[in-house]
């Protein structure tokens, strides 16, 4: 056999035995989004939401979960095949093609943690349908869906300043925000702002401007830049959102008034 031949059989060989690695390692992972599919099939809910982590729990009822399943076409499945799988540190990544009994195809992202209990799902991520953004971040969600979010966060601090309490805010945000903060400490950042409760009141009403969006690759963190163009000045809000459960929830609020917080 000649020399090149040998060299490119030793490559695909070794190709091969890291594919079947990857496969071994990931093995936990996956069986864990098919034990969750599995009882999703049997209608089993009790058992679906025992393979979630507790964030994906705290932030998200039995109610809640069996209704983003109902929505997404997810408790009508009748096969799940996992393509693209990774593990870093004790993160898990993976992502499915679901077939429905329709005979539809709805690809998915799962992000599982590990911990005492074994691997649990902390995430669950279906890709937008519809027409784009004109962004090639495949990843972002689409702008009625960021403008949803800002307007959700918009109410929620407008409500804390109007109860000069910001625990509506602090529930409105992500389990991990609420993790590295609390309602006291919000209050130092935003007391100030009580005063205004009235003006926010007003903008909570309105649409917000939407300027820029983007997802950082390390940490999976959106970012959402947008602006009220209200009289006597505007104000802009850069707000950061992680995908936790089965959507974006809000990792930190930051504005400026008269300019932008570029």
């Amino acid at each position: 056999m000649k020399t090149w031949m040998k060299v490119v059989l030793g490559i695909i060989a070794a190709i091969l035995a890291l594919v079947s690695l990857i496969f071994w390692l990931t093995g936990d992972v996956t069986k864990a989004g098919d034990d969750f599919f599995e009882a999703v099939q049997n209608d089993d809910i009790d058992a679906a939401y025992e393979l979630l982590s507790e964030d994906f729990q705290a932030g998200t009822s039995k109610q809640q979960l069996q209704t983003y399943l109902e929505t997404n076409a997810l408790d009508n499945i009748s096969e799940v095949s996992w393509g693209a799988r990774s593990i870093e540190n004790n993160m898990g990544t993976l992502n499915a093609t679901v077939e429905t009994n329709s005979g539809g195809t709805i690809p998915l992202m799962m992000r599982l943690v590990n911990g005492s209990n074994g691997w649990k799902i902390q995430s669950i991520r279906k890709e937008s349908a519809g027409f784009g953004a004109g962004t090639t971040d495949a990843s972002l969600p689409s702008r009625a869906k960021q403008s949803e979010l800002e307007k959700g966060t918009i109410a929620a601090f407008s409500a804390s300043l109007a109860d000069r309490d910001m625990t509506k805010l602090y529930d409105h945000s992500s389990q991990l925000w609420q993790q590295q903060t609390s309602v006291e400490e919000l209050e130092n950042v935003f007391g100030e702002f009580y005063e205004y409760a009235p003006g926010y009141a007003a903008i909570a009403r309105l649409n917000p401007v939407l300027d820029d969006a983007t997802i950082d690759g390390e940490t999976q963190v959106l970012t959402i830049k947008s602006h009220y163009p209200v009289e006597p000045s505007a104000v802009y809000f850069e707000n950061k959102y992680i995908y936790e459960g089965t959507d974006w929830k809000l990792m930190g609020l930051n504005l400026k008034i008269g300019t932008s917080p570029n």
